[in-house]
């Protein structure tokens, strides 16, 4: 197989959706072909982690977003991507009222460059940067209260926007043969403002089965405030705004359904901690292609 073919199998199986952005890791389209996936993602929160290590029981929570992500070869080496978080519904029960409460907003679009650094044979090393716009929403637009207690404790404040700009970069290694593929990538962001600044990390793998048509990847994805901003933190179950962290993996199966197009699911949970963050299982069915 040559090591253009290469490349399409692993752009198409490694496309992955971890905050704040999506990316194709350390492989790029050809000039002129691409990459577009469409997606909705649900997340009904469980409980809330806030900053102290305290877990919190808030009442009804939910998220709904409707995404996209598409990519396209500039030149030789050089590719242009785009993910854009069309709409975002943030659902929150006021426990003192027994009542919910929604919130509606587009996300924060996100564009970037991948620049091919080397490739040799099976393998290939990219370098990405990216800068997010802050587009949503910023500030508190409800208070989150516990849900037990007479008083109902204020234990946090929705967040719908991250009111920051974040300029990113990453480095991704990976290797593709036959059907499957591996890589990793660790990256940077630098968050305007005064917020923290944060570490990102991704390893993942998958391949192909029955004949193409099957795709399974599997993902640790990791990203990591660290705490030497000046501006304060935010106590938000939707994790946006200053001082989140967490660990999360994400396994992922699709099926072709005709030429180019692929449906599927992802489910996604926590790995590790989370910080100032709630809890809860992310589900999301996407379609993608190639072109």
């Amino acid at each position: 197989m040559k090591t253009s073919r290469f490349a399409a199998l692993a752009l198409l199986l490694s496309t992955w959706l971890v905050a704040p952005d999506a990316s194709a890791g350390a492989w790029l389209p050809s000039p002129g072909h691409g990459y577009l996936k469409l997606w909705l993602k649900y997340l009904p929160g469980f409980w809330y982690n806030d900053g102290q290590g305290n877990r919190w029981d808030y009442g009804a929570y939910h998220e709904l977003f409707a995404n996209a992500y598409t990519e396209v070869g500039l030149f030789d080496g050089l590719a242009l991507w785009v993910h854009a978080p069309l709409v975002q519904a943030f659902g929150l029960e006021d426990t003192r009222a027994r009542a919910m409460q929604w919130h509606v907003t587009p996300g924060d679009p996100t564009l970037g460059l991948r620049l091919r650094v080397a490739r040799a044979g099976r393998a290939s090393i990219a370098l990405d940067a990216s800068v997010r716009a802050p587009v949503a929403r910023a500030g508190v637009v409800q208070p989150v209260y516990a849900a037990a207690g007479p008083e109902h404790q204020q234990v946090g404040a929705l967040r719908i926007g991250n009111g920051a700009t974040d300029v990113g970069l990453s480095l991704s290694i990976g290797y593709a043969k036959n059907n499957w593929y591996v890589s990793g990538t660790v990256g940077a962001v630098y968050r305007s403002n005064n917020f923290d600044p944060a570490g990102t990390v991704l390893l993942e793998g998958g391949g192909r089965v029955a004949r193409d048509r099957v795709g399974i990847r599997g993902r640790l994805t990791g990203f990591l405030s660290l705490p030497v901003g000046t501006a304060p933190r935010h106590e938000s179950p939707s994790g946006m705004g200053n001082g989140s962290r967490y660990w999360g993996f994400a396994l992922e199966a699709d099926v072709r359904v005709a030429a180019r197009w692929d449906v599927g699911l992802t489910i996604e949970g926590g790995a590790g901690p989370l910080v100032r963050q709630t809890g809860g299982p992310v589900l999301s069915l996407y379609a993608a292609t190639t072109f």
